[in-house]
């Protein structure tokens, strides 16, 4: 063992994952085992430690004892990065208002100019017809199609919309 697995007063078992991020590359070590590069990064909290430690996966599952829940959770951010690298490329649909839209995940994406030099955003759930708007204008209508795919992946995840 090595890192913070060998060393006194820091809990083996019962932590919580409290968030996920993808660093795009492997640019962090584990914060537990201080030994493994990562890209996944793995939040996680313990009550009876009083910091919260950046972790890999394979650490992640021990901490938390869930051999799956871990691999999930990394599977789905990778699945999002690859769908974001061909977000751009995909066939984007014309409005009768001359507006890019998209039609995916029981979401309508539709990305339109503000104003000569920006670009704002829509999403409006299909099912429900509830929608949000980009408030922060974009300088392109690529940044603002990105963004539209941030916001899709977090409205989804967190409230619940699309299918």
């Amino acid at each position: 063992m090595s890192g913070k697995w060998s060393s006194p007063g820091v809990p083996h078992k019962g932590w919580t994952c409290t968030s996920v991020e993808d660093l795009g590359a492997p640019d962090e070590i584990c914060e537990m085992c201080e030994t493994q590069d990562i890209r996944y990064v793995h939040h996680m909290e313990h009550p009876d430690y009083p910091e919260s430690l950046a972790v890999g996966c394979v650490c992640a599952e021990h901490m938390e004892n869930d051999y799956e829940g871990p691999r999930r959770r990394e599977k789905a951010l990778r699945n999002a990065a690859q769908r974001k690298r061909r977000w751009l490329s995909r066939k984007w649909k014309i409005s009768a208002k001359g507006n890019a839209y998209l039609n995916t995940d029981g979401l309508n994406i539709t990305v339109f100019p503000k104003n000569p030099k920006r670009w704002g955003a829509r999403i409006e759930d299909r099912a429900t017809g509830r929608f949000v708007s980009s408030r922060r204008p974009h300088q392109t209508e690529d940044a603002a199609k990105l963004a539209a795919f941030d916001a899709m992946i977090f409205l989804k995840k967190e409230r619940g919309w699309g299918t």
